[in-house]
């Protein structure tokens, strides 16, 4: 009862921003997909059936749900588990509720995916409600997954927080933005001049961009991330580092 208080509050906060546009009223329709309905959408569904924000983000109604989520997986051939939910849009943007049933994918939450890229996901936020929230500027992700943590923590160079974030489990398919989030964390230790731990992050950072290339590729991609690293840590003020990831890049790149 005390969950179900917070996220009716949350959700007159939400409801009262003045970036809310378009509110459709609520409607008795049943949860259409064949998993537990989330106890946050529940209770914005409750007070409506749909919205839009100014940004151009729109929550579909509870009933729509199935429908385009069908219509979308049909239409362009998608190999989506079930347990994928399309609900909303953003523009060019895809909006999916993924519900991690089998707790395969990170926890799930709410993704972002390219109308032209239906497969390259980007966890932005723990539930439908926070997303809504957060786009709005109504409230804040209590508990956000690691990557919008991670990106923030290295805008704002807080290598303990991007350490922490990191430190969690990425979504799938998340080698890339790892990669270089983690090349963040390196030359933020490097600045510091903690060695051992800039020169863990390097390494983490190298391992994960070897992920989307061939073996044939695996010593060229390996020196270009040490040349990467020695670039961040140069960029820092970290010029021992710096040589000592330019020296693991030349013993890859002459292999």
């Amino acid at each position: 009862m005390a969950e179900a208080g917070i996220y009716a509050e949350r959700v007159r906060r939400l409801l009262a921003s003045p970036r809310v546009v378009e509110r459709k009223p609520a409607r008795h329709v049943a949860w259409p997909v064949p998993h537990p309905e989330p106890a946050d959408l529940a209770a914005l569904y409750a007070a409506c059936d749909g919205l839009l924000l100014d940004d151009g983000v729109r929550l579909f109604g509870r009933g729509e749900l199935r429908d385009v989520t069908q219509w979308l997986v049909l239409e362009k051939g998608l190999a989506w588990a079930d347990d994928l939910v399309v609900v909303g849009e953003r523009r060019d943007m895809v909006v999916v509720l993924d519900l991690d049933v089998a707790g395969q994918r990170a926890g799930g939450g709410v993704l972002e995916v390219g109308a032209d890229d239906l497969g390259a996901f980007d966890r932005v936020a723990s539930g439908v409600l926070a997303y809504l929230l957060v786009r709005s500027g109504a409230g804040v992700d209590d508990i956000a997954p690691p990557e919008p943590s991670a990106r923030r923590a290295a805008r704002e160079e807080d290598r303990v927080l991007l350490d922490r974030a990191l430190a969690r489990p990425l979504y799938p398919g998340q080698d890339r933005l790892l990669a270089s989030l983690a090349v963040d964390l390196g030359a933020l230790h490097a600045a510091a001049g903690d060695r051992e731990r800039a020169l863990a992050a390097f390494a983490r950072s190298v391992e994960a961009r070897l992920h989307s290339v061939s073996r044939d590729a695996e010593d060229a991609e390996r020196a270009a991330g040490w040349r990467a690293a020695a670039i961040a840590s140069r960029a820092r003020g970290a010029d021992a580092i710096a040589d000592e990831c330019e020296a693991r890049a030349g013993r890859n790149a002459e292999k």
